[in-house]
């Protein structure tokens, strides 16, 4: 097992993480609608990267070697993305997103290595910065209403929703299951018994339910509840020796099937597919989506194996005379954008997840219930929005810090 002189782990390696979080949180401020980036956007994230490289060549230049190692299939997506430009119609973008990719590395790399020191400053210092930032939001909507809110004129009525700082409803809902993920670990997963941190995390929780209702991102909604549900869960069945657990397990089974029971006696149309829809806030087109994942397919079998580039779709805009940002599916966006090479190379990280999953609970480590509440709703996140491999993102950020403690929580920092 790898070990290295220990350094105190401070909040210093959560810098380059904030610094690029705030500012695509804040970007209503520096981007026009439309833009893929702006000169501030492109200073500011490349200060973030450097920042980041910087501290792990001379704080955790060891750590940072022992992930690169074993990043094997993130080091491939990265190789194709490169070797795209052979075939993209538009090489400067291409170039740029390369280089967001591998910076949001150096920043996830440099949070992970506190995360796997110090999971209480890893989460305090998140949890402060996000209230604030909420905090800010609401009080931008209620000052500047006509900035704040989504212009209908843009996306029309049914997405005129709430964005806060950000350009879209959705943005400021990626957001917001950051921020529960956050709130909800601070609670219940850490050894944290301070009273300022735990109210905190309340607040935060109010301030995230009010914007998630007032943006109406549907599906930012359905995977907070996901994850909030995980994680009180995993707090619930980690509490009780093995007999009791399973107890537990036998009698949650038993309410919710009589839940289904009754719901199935006395309004079984709430197990129609019309309800289902109607009850997400969707159509059967998950409205207007499934035209795009046509389309998508369409893409795909005509580039199966490496894709149309890593260029944020715009050969693949170019070829099919659209344009739109993503194909709200990670999964189609990622095939279109990479082929099914790259997909393969993702289910291998996920895979790699899955065994540090495994490890930690094998070691009786309750981090396992971490990374297990965020990755999962990502994952289902990506049915309706994209995020996988796609950078600046808040999301994959955050997959990429849970990424990294996957495949690095073995690493031992040995104190001096």
């Amino acid at each position: 097992m790898k070990t290295a002189t220990y350094k105190p782990a401070g909040a210093i390696y959560l810098f380059p993480f904030i610094v690029f979080f705030l500012l695509a949180g804040l970007s209503i401020l520096h981007t026009r609608p439309g833009q893929e980036s702006s000169a501030v956007n492109q200073v500011v994230d490349s200060l973030a990267y450097i920042s980041a490289f910087l501290i792990l060549l001379f704080k955790q230049r060891d750590f940072f070697f022992y992930i690169v190692q074993r990043s094997i299939p993130l080091l491939m997506l990265l190789f194709l993305a490169l070797l795209s430009i052979l075939w993209t119609d538009f090489p400067r973008f291409l170039l740029m997103g390369v280089i967001h990719k591998v910076g949001a590395g150096f920043i996830a790399v440099s949070a992970a290595s506190l995360l796997i020191q110090n999971k209480n400053k890893f989460f305090e210092t998140l949890l402060i910065m996000l209230f604030l930032y909420f905090v800010a939001t609401i009080l931008f909507s209620l000052i500047r209403p006509d900035l704040a809110q989504m212009p209908a004129t843009l996306y029309g009525e049914y997405r005129a929703g709430l964005r806060g700082f950000t350009l879209h409803p959705n943005t400021l809902g990626a957001i917001c299951v950051d921020a529960v993920w956050v709130s909800m670990c601070s609670l219940f997963l850490m050894n944290n018994r301070n009273k300022l941190i735990f109210w905190t995390a309340i607040l935060l929780l109010m301030s995230v339910a009010y914007c998630l209702i007032k943006a109406d991102s549907m599906t930012s909604i359905l995977v907070s509840f996901a994850l909030a549900f995980i994680i009180v869960w995993s707090k619930f069945i980690r509490s009780s020796s093995g007999n009791v657990r399973f107890l537990k397990l036998l009698l949650t089974m038993f309410c919710v099937l009589m839940v289904l029971g009754l719901l199935f006696i006395l309004k079984p149309e709430v197990f129609s597919i019309e309800y289902f829809f109607k009850a997400i806030g969707r159509d059967s087109t998950f409205t207007g989506r499934a035209s795009l994942w046509e389309t998508a397919l369409k893409g795909f079998y005509e580039k199966p194996f490496f894709g149309w580039g890593e260029d944020n779709l715009l050969t693949f805009h170019k070829y099919y005379h659209q344009a739109f940002g993503q194909l709200h599916n990670g999964y189609f966006d990622l095939l279109v954008r990479g082929g099914g090479a790259s997909i393969f190379f993702f289910v291998w990280m996920l895979l790699q997840v899955l065994g540090g999953l495994v490890g930690l609970i094998k070691d009786d480590n309750q981090s396992y219930a971490v990374i297990l509440s965020f990755v999962s709703v990502w994952l289902v996140h990506n049915i309706t929005e994209a995020s996988i491999f796609k950078s600046p993102n808040v999301l994959w950020l955050f997959f990429l810090v849970l990424y990294f403690y996957s495949i690095g929580w073995k690493y031992k920092f040995k104190r001096a």
